[in-house]
This record gives structure tokens, C-alpha cells and sequence, in this order.
């Protein structure tokens, strides 16, 4: 009975390592934009905030 040893590693072994740091790298970037997203929204609800003031303070000022 012969056996052969195989070196290195198999390809399922590099195939789970690889979705390994595809779905790190993907987590990331959601990660990235999502902080984004929500500080665009945040900027944009302090501007009409700041508006509204200046309007009601301003024009309709008695």
C-alpha cells in the first residue's frame, strides 16, 4: 500500500482563508460607510436646524 503526501496546503484550506479576508474586508468598508452615512446625516440635520433659527430669529423676528 503506497501513500502519497501532498505539501502545502489544500484548496479548501485556501478557500476558506480567502472568505476569511474577503468578508473582513467587506465589514471594513460597511463599516466605514455606514459612519459615513450617518455623519452626512447628522451634518445635514444640524444645517436645517441652523436654518429654521436664523429664519424664525431673523424674518419673523417681531
Amino acid at each position: 500500500m503506497r501513500r502519497d503526501f501532498k505539501k502545502g496546503q489544500s484548496i479548501l484550506e485556501y478557500t476558506l482563508l480567502l472568505g476569511a479576508v474577503i468578508t473582513v474586508i467587506v465589514v471594513a468598508l460597511f463599516g466605514g460607510v455606514k459612519t459615513k452615512i450617518k455623519g452626512a446625516y447628522d451634518k445635514a440635520g444640524d444645517a436645517i436646524q441652523n436654518t429654521t433659527n436664523d429664519l424664525t430669529t431673523g424674518i419673523f423676528k417681531e
